[in-house]
Order: C-alpha cells, then sequence, then structure tokens
C-alpha cells in the first residue's frame, strides 16, 4: 500500500505523514527531497521559487513522471508493505501513482478550511521558506495552482481529513484513517 498525502500548504499534510512514519515506523519518500538535491547540485539556494523552477527544469527536460519515477523504484526496492509519499502535487504524479500501483494506492487530501489558521501553523513550524504575510501565502497558493493543478490533484482523493481542530482532533483523525485503512487493509 502506497499513501500520499495532498493539500495547500501549511495543511498538515507533511504532519500527516511523519507521524504515520514515526508511530508505525513506515518507510517514507519526499519528491521535495530529491527536488532539494538537484535545486543543491544546480548550485541554487533552497527558496520555494527555486525549487519550482528545479522541479519545472527537470520535468521540462525528462517529463513530468520523472519525480514519480523516482519514487516509485524506491518503494519496489524497499519492499515494504506500506509505504508513504509527501510531496505530490501535480495532477499527472496522482495518476501516474495510481496506474502503478491501482487499488494499493491511497490518496489523502488533508485540508484547513481557514487561511488564517493555515498561516499561523506555517509561522509555527518557523521555516524561512513559508513567506512573510497571509497575502504571501494566497499568491503561493495561486502560483502552486498555476503551475501545478493542486486543485484537480486534491479531487482525486480517496479520504478526506479536516485539521482546523487542536493537535489532539488531528492526531484522532490520523488514527481513525490508520484504523480504516491501514490496520483493516482498506
Amino acid at each position: 500500500m502506497v499513501i500520499a498525502a495532498v493539500g495547500k500548504n501549511g495543511s498538515g499534510k507533511d504532519f500527516f505523514l511523519e507521524y504515520l512514519r514515526d508511530k508505525y515506523n513506515l518507510p517514507m519518500t519526499s519528491i521535495g527531497d530529491i527536488v532539494r538535491e538537484l535545486a543543491e547540485k544546480d548550485g541554487l539556494e533552497k527558496t520555494r521559487e527555486n525549487l519550482h523552477a528545479t522541479s519545472k527544469k527537470y520535468m521540462d527536460q525528462n517529463g513530468t513522471d520523472f519525480f514519480p519515477k523516482q519514487v516509485e523504484k524506491k518503494i519496489r526496492e524497499s519492499g515494504a508493505p506500506v509505504y508513504l509519499v509527501s510531496g505530490i502535487r501535480p495532477y499527472s504524479d496522482v495518476l501516474f501513482f495510481h496506474e502503478s500501483f491501482g487499488d494499493d494506492f491511497i490518496l489523502v487530501d488533508v485540508v484547513v478550511s481557514d487561511d488564517a489558521v493555515r498561516y499561523g501553523r506555517m509561522l509555527a513550524r518557523g521555516s524561512a521558506r513559508d513567506g512573510s504575510s497571509e497575502e504571501n501565502l494566497r499568491a503561493f497558493d495561486a502560483a502552486e495552482e498555476a503551475q501545478f493543478k493542486t486543485s484537480e490533484s486534491e479531487k482525486l482523493a480517496d479520504v478526506i481529513i479536516k485539521n482546523d481542530g487542536s493537535k489532539d482532533d488531528f492526531y484522532q483523525a490520523i488514527e481513525d484513517f490508520y484504523a480504516v485503512t491501514v490496520a483493516q487493509g482498506g
């Protein structure tokens, strides 16, 4: 089974996957890690803009399935019964994983309804790449939508998890997801 998460920046999609990874000792790969490695190789600072440019460059040179193919290879080589994937954005990535893993691919959309809440959580994580205002967050969302068509990816989600409440509420939602989807086999 391959579990991936989509959602807007600051929605908790990585937190969702990291929680599962840490609690259940599951292997995880991030498309973003691959992009960051390539940006570093190209001598670029790891800003959001540079990472998006790097992603675009390698997809333009190698096809839109370049990054998913790198991830698929890691998953298959691992032989793990459950594998987590972070950093899926483009619709084409979702289609690739659906094609590669069929019903064993589970896409989760992590949703926060309020941009102010998302932005506050982003500030709390203290990453310099998160921007400096809610307006910048919305501009980033628009740029990501224009480049990756993320709303189309979210429409393909098998499961939606709302992250509007407390951390404990989110933990419970993750546990409920795990119990139904992984522990009981889907």
